[in-house]
């Protein structure tokens, strides 16, 4: 069975305010998890929040509390996607394909 990685394209998110030359793209590796278990799928459930995380700059900079509503949107829209996507890919391991 062949695994790919995720790319999901920041321009998506973003919008008009990214140029699809500078667009930056969030990679989850999955290659090493059984999907059609649950610690696997716990597992990919932690590296998808970590990568959306730090791809959308959700951790506050130094001497705020701070979250920017972009890096908000950012987020929200992200992990709707990427967990769309994944949810297909876990769908066909636990098929057998």
């Amino acid at each position: 069975m062949k695994r790919h990685l995720v790319a999901l394209t920041a321009a998506a998110v973003l919008g008009a305010a990214a140029t699809p030359a500078f667009a930056e793209s969030l990679s989850i590796p999955y290659q090493d998890l059984n999907l059609a278990t649950a610690e696997g799928q716990k597992t990919l459930d932690l590296r998808i929040e970590k990568a959306v995380r730090d791809f959308c700059a959700m951790n506050p900079r130094t001497g705020s509390r701070i979250i920017s509503g972009e890096s908000r949107q950012c987020y929200a829209e992200m992990k709707k996607q990427v967990q769309t996507q994944f949810a297909a890919i876990v769908d066909r391991q636990r098929l057998g394909g």
